[in-house]
């Protein structure tokens, strides 16, 4: 890699990283709005509280939105500029700029918008949209895990490749990936920095 490329690639990934920080913040927000209305549904079932499941779903509602915008601000001011300038200086992470750029931008938008329109009917396909493109994000941030790995040969980028796809099926592993993430990052810039300049 040329030193001009390397150059580039520590500010991409303090960009990616300082948006993986951001959006752990929108993850735990919309994992509460999820417990709210886990919560919610229990205590509805008890004598005299039927008025708290209707609560709990404004409230997890509220905060679904809240941590999808928390997350989208973070994934999209942050981390896909980042990805993008990483592609620029290193072409062989291209294919998962993409698919991170629009499964992430595309899948947060319309999940977003389908969870403002979830009271009416027509919220829910984009829901459902929306979850689909951001299964493509999900499998762009792996595939840029693994190309991580290969170039810094850091393990947490593999470990976080490998629960980024089982969060597909397991959606609180995501929480635990970004951490992974920051952390890998964190490593390859402070190594990166700690080259002699040629």
């Amino acid at each position: 890699m040329s030193s001009g490329a390397e150059a580039a690639v520590i500010p991409a990934l303090e960009e990616m990283r300082s948006g993986l920080l951001i959006a752990l913040v929108g993850w735990i927000l919309m994992g509460i709005g999820l417990v709210a209305i886990i919560f919610g549904l229990f205590t509805a079932m008890g004598p005299g509280m039927p008025w708290l499941f209707p609560l709990s779903l404004l409230v997890s509602i509220v905060l679904v939105i809240l941590g999808d915008l928390v997350l989208l601000i973070g994934i999209y001011t942050r981390f896909v500029p980042g990805v993008r300038t990483l592609a620029h200086a290193r072409p062989e992470f291209g294919t998962a700029s993409t698919l991170v750029r629009v499964g992430y931008v595309g899948g947060l938008i319309l999940i977003l918008v389908g969870a403002v329109l979830s009271i009416v009917l027509i919220g829910i396909p984009l829901f459902i949209i929306g979850l689909v493109l951001l299964l493509l994000g999900h499998i762009g941030v792996a595939l840029l895990s693994f190309k991580m790995h290969d170039a810094y040969r850091n393990s947490l980028y593999l470990v976080a490749g490998i629960l980024v796809l089982l969060s597909i099926v397991f959606p609180i592993l995501a929480v635990i990936t970004c951490i992974l993430l920051y952390v890998a990052l964190g490593d390859t810039i402070k190594e990166l920095k700690s080259r002699p300049a040629p």
